[in-house]
């Protein structure tokens, strides 16, 4: 018997097809600072590419972390201003590494939510998975991560940064502050009237306290006229949904 039909062909096809499908992103960002991001953080790279017909001028980066997210939007989007928005000063050596060849990002150190003030962050031992919320018990197993602490930082609405232009009016907004999306988007009314673009990334499992899930989102953001128009690629057929990145237009 020949060793290869110890095999199974069609997942030796698909291994394929997956591997043809990496070096194509790969090669998409050839020659730009993002060609050097790992493929954990090229999950939004599709839905940022469907809006290539309208170019966004002004994104907001809400949930910055080290900045990965912002080169990976500013390597496709050059001339676009970057307002990030990021509270945990452990993020912040990361982001100026990967936002270093741009004049026109601008940081903002602090949390968004629903209102002004402060807000405790839960601070995770892997620090991508810290969050206003606490972890719940499926959290914790799914992401193998344990609370390491709290720390109290500022809060503001998006409206009131816009409005008092601490921060320019978005065309595209991006959200990934786990679990605490829809709280954010409750002080970003205004916000979402002016953008015409939300990239945010969606759970349709309890991985946090009080949580918001995938169906919240949605019909929050159909309220502001927004409509579902693509998944990244990260949700796999036949597999149970966990988390996924999600883009939302206006019609």
């Amino acid at each position: 018997m020949r060793a290869s039909l110890l095999y199974n062909p069609f997942d030796i096809v698909e291994r394929l097809a997956t591997a043809s499908r990496r070096r194509r992103r790969r090669r998409r960002l050839r020659g730009t600072p993002a060609a050097e991001l790992s493929l954990g953080h090229l999950d939004s790279l599709e839905l940022l590419e469907m809006l290539r017909d309208s170019p966004p001028r002004v994104i907001h980066d809400i949930g910055a972390n080290v900045g990965t997210w912002t080169c990976l939007a500013k390597s496709l989007y050059p001339d676009a201003a970057v307002e990030a928005f990021e509270p945990l000063e452990a993020h912040l050596a990361g982001f100026r590494r990967w936002t270093g060849p741009w004049q026109d990002v601008r940081l903002h150190r602090l949390a968004l939510g629903p209102r002004d003030g402060t807000v405790a962050i839960e601070v995770a031992d892997f620090s991508d998975a810290s969050s206003v919320l606490p972890l719940t018990e499926e959290g914790r197993r799914t992401f193998n991560v344990a609370p390491a602490g709290r720390r109290e930082v500022p809060m503001a609405t998006l409206d009131g940064l816009v409005a008092a232009g601490a921060a320019r009016a978005p065309d595209l907004i991006k959200l990934d502050v786990q679990g605490y999306e829809l709280e954010a988007l409750r002080g970003a009314g205004r916000s979402l009237g002016t953008a015409r673009a939300v990239i945010c990334e969606v759970s349709f499992r309890r991985f946090y306290e009080g949580q918001a899930l995938f169906p919240d989102v949605l019909a929050h953001l159909g309220e502001h006229g927004y409509r579902l128009h693509a998944f990244g690629p990260s949700l796999i057929p036949g597999e149970p949904l966990s988390q996924a990145d999600a883009l939302f237009l206006k019609p």
